[in-house]
């Protein structure tokens, strides 16, 4: 896609094609499962990516760079401004024991609804040629109270793939509802082209900070699904941390409220 923009009467061509070319022979690998996270609710999504990618020493095989999709603000570090990142879409690659693993993962959701289509069906277009036995995307739902033992919500593409999410103690997301942003339009991309996939949701009360549990719970289940087990030992000791933690300001805070006034 080429734009042309008029910016204090200058006019800006700008080449936005959104392509990914990954750097690997689809024909060298088995059945392969496809996860994809990317910020959102809580950043579980982001976060479960990112250590997958950290614990299955995956390996980047393609990236997507734009210095004009990334959020309108700047990150400053006591008082001095960082570079604006512009590699916003990242594929990578990790073997296992039972299924070849592709990761996508990004450091935004596309500004835009047309973006976020862009970017969603340039990921479907490049694994076509793999031979992708499921999709998952991971994300959350929100919750109006703290817990720790979250569920994890689903849905699926098929009728068949949502009863085997079912049977992995996955509750079918109830009734009619919408998945915003990258996370659903995959899974809308995926179906188009004959692809299985599914959007796992945890439960979070953390909207907009990092959320320590869901990733964990959302990891935990994944593993149960494709049936193999990622290493969640540094996840599941930063989400009882949190919880302990959190549970302790919170009974300082109750104890505090019981003392009353004491003149």
């Amino acid at each position: 896609m080429f734009l042309t923009i008029l910016h204090n009467n200058i006019m800006v061509n700008m080449d936005m094609e959104v392509k990914f070319k990954l750097d690997i022979n689809p024909d060298k690998l088995g059945d392969t499962i496809l996860i994809a996270g990317l910020p959102g609710m809580g950043y579980t999504g982001k976060q479960a990516v990112d250590h997958l990618i950290k614990v299955l020493n995956a390996e980047k095989i393609s990236d997507f760079k734009s210095p004009y999709l990334n959020s309108p603000v700047i990150t400053t570090v006591n008082g001095i401004v960082e570079d604006l990142k512009e590699e916003l879409f990242t594929f990578y690659h990790a073997e296992t024991s039972k299924y070849d693993i592709l990761l996508f993962t990004g450091a935004v959701q596309p500004p835009s609804a047309e973006w976020q289509h862009y970017v969603s069906y340039a990921a479907i277009e490049a694994v076509k040629e793999f031979r992708i036995k499921w999709l998952f995307t991971l994300a959350a739902t929100p919750i109006e109270y703290y817990k720790y033992d979250v569920r994890v919500y689903g849905v699926a593409t098929s009728k068949d793939l949502l009863d085997y999410l079912i049977v992995n103690g996955v509750i079918p997301m109830p009734g009619e509802g919408v998945i915003s942003g990258m996370n659903g339009l995959l899974l809308g991309y995926a179906k188009k082209s004959n692809i299985e996939a599914a959007s796992l949701l945890a439960e979070t009360y953390l909207i907009s900070g990092r959320d320590f549990i869901a990733p964990y719970v959302i990891l935990k289940t994944l593993s149960r699904i494709i049936k193999y087990e990622f290493d969640l030992k540094e996840l599941e000791d930063r989400a009882k941390a949190f919880h302990m933690e959190y549970t302790s300001k919170v009974k300082k805070k109750e104890e505090k409220k019981g003392l009353g006034y004491i003149s």
